[in-house]
């Protein structure tokens, strides 16, 4: 047997992110809305059933060998099935590091999906969510992309009512911000007083599309940690607003700002704008699906 499926591997940013204190274990409870958006990295995932083993082949700035999500996704998979079999896999990394864009995590969930589909669904959908759990809060998303509603540690994903395509504008300072960081940071400020509402008033707004409803919705628990670790987030978001930015926040844990804008004349000049203040600004629209297959 020799398999070999391309996939896209999309990005994502958090819409609505509610963070809780620290449970016993060290985990942090979340309440998020996560959005897939078209800014994708490249796996190519051969599989022969000849020998056993994991090989990656990196191209872009993403580590290689064993600390790569890609590799540890393969090994899950194996180890949960008990399977056999050959594994090469080729990332080709677009979305950037570190970035709150949960790229490493949407790569693990992309082996997933591809070594349960070569190996004749394996695993069911729920045994591949719970293998998915244990790569990282973010994996379970992946699988299931488009607008979602993220709870515990990120690991019970429901999907919710699609929202259109809007455009928005992801804008990174060109560094890196530890995650492990920004929720020390978070534990040390303490949490501020949550939105009334919740998530429940953007999910309901979401599939209308209508940014001015939309933008006074959107939340982050960890957007002050991150502002205060690198303060060129706290600059990248005063630029997006004095620039007329619908709404402006942190994804994630950072450092990445996403720029809501309904009107795709709008978010060009936007786009410009924004290129003046940060060196790596994409225009990119939310997606429909989470990993999915193109060759």
């Amino acid at each position: 047997m020799r398999s070999r499926v391309v996939l896209e591997a999309p990005a994502k940013i958090n819409l609505y992110l509610e963070v809780g204190s620290a449970r016993p274990d060290g985990y942090h409870p979340v309440r998020t809305v996560l959005q897939a958006v078209d800014l994708c990295d490249l796996l190519a995932v051969e599989v022969t059933d000849g020998g056993a083993g994991v090989r990656l082949e990196v191209e872009g700035d993403a580590p290689p060998g064993e600390d790569n999500l890609c590799h540890r996704a393969a090994a899950a998979f194996l180890a949960a099935t008990g399977l056999r079999m050959g594994i090469k896999i080729k990332l080709t990394k677009v979305i950037p590091q570190a970035a709150g864009l949960g790229g490493g995590s949407s790569d693990a969930a992309a082996v997933l999906r591809v070594l349960n589909f070569i190996a004749g669904e394996a695993l069911s959908r729920e045994e591949l969510l719970q293998t998915a759990s244990t790569l990282g809060m973010d994996v379970p998303f992946f699988l299931v992309g488009g607008t979602v509603l993220g709870e515990g540690r990120g690991e019970r994903v429901t999907a919710l009512p699609q929202a259109p395509p809007l455009p928005v504008l992801l804008v990174n300072p060109g560094v890196g911000l530890s995650t492990a960081e920004v929720y020390r940071r978070f534990d040390i400020l303490g949490g501020e007083e949550l939105p009334a509402p919740g998530p429940a008033g953007l999910i309901e707004a979401l599939p209308r599309g209508d940014c001015g409803a939309i933008g006074p919705l959107l939340y982050n628990s960890l957007q002050c940690a991150a502002c205060e670790l690198m303060p060129e987030v706290a600059s990248l978001l005063e630029a997006a607003d004095r620039a007329g930015a619908a709404r402006a926040l942190v994804s994630g844990s950072g450092p990445t700002v996403f720029v809501l804008e309904g009107e795709e004349e709008r978010a060009a000049d936007l786009e410009e704008e924004m290129k003046r203040h940060a060196p790596l600004v994409v225009r990119t629209r939310f997606r429909s699906s989470g990993v999915s297959r193109v060759g």
